[in-house]
């Protein structure tokens, strides 16, 4: 089993877990924000990682640290006690992957779907909100959530990833396509 799918086994309880309580002391909105920044800084800062993941490093040190780093973000009570209980069960080097596991549940939960449009080119603010509306309407979301990235490769046009879904308008895809069915109809 890979490490990446090892760590999302891991990840989905305790992902699940904060969501509850969330859900539970009605704090969804906050810890959700928290999530959101710690998720940051903690892409943003390898040597954090590092830190947190090696074993050398005593579990008090590795509190020490978080504290420092996370004071400025004004994390709710809920969230720091989280991320202690990662640390003292050795779980906080995967933080990233339970923020993403729980960021999923959030948006479940609001029916809220997360789009990730890879493009030739960046898109236009008209383009993006058109390309939203029309997801909203095929999926019967709420909302829309947005990640956008820029593939030269795809020669033009999109491509859309919905969970496990993805719909190609791209250039190089429909190529990919013509090509197949050529090579169907010749041999």
């Amino acid at each position: 089993m890979s490490n990446k799918m090892s760590a999302s086994k891991i990840a989905a309880p305790y992902a699940s877990a904060l969501l509850d309580l969330a859900v539970s002391t009605h704090t969804v909105d906050c810890i959700t924000k928290d999530v959101n920044e710690l998720l940051q800084v903690f892409n943003q800062n390898e040597n954090l990682v590092d830190y947190l993941s090696n074993p050398l490093y005593s579990k008090s040190s590795k509190k020490n640290v978080l504290l420092k780093v996370t004071t400025p973000l004004l994390l709710s009570q809920n969230t720091t006690r989280f991320l202690n209980i990662l640390v003292d069960r050795s779980r906080v080097e995967i933080f990233s992957v339970i923020a993403e596991n729980f960021l999923q549940q959030v948006y479940d939960l609001a029916e809220i779907k997360i789009a990730k449009v890879t493009s030739a080119i960046p898109l236009l603010e008209s383009q993006s909100t058109t390309i939203c509306d029309q997801l909203r309407k095929g999926t019967g979301a709420k909302d829309i959530k947005m990640i956008a990235t820029v593939d030269k490769t795809l020669l033009g046009g999109f491509q859309v990833q919905i969970g496990s879904n993805i719909l190609d308008y791209s250039l190089k895809g429909q190529l990919k396509k013509l090509a197949a069915k050529l090579e169907t109809t010749l041999f």
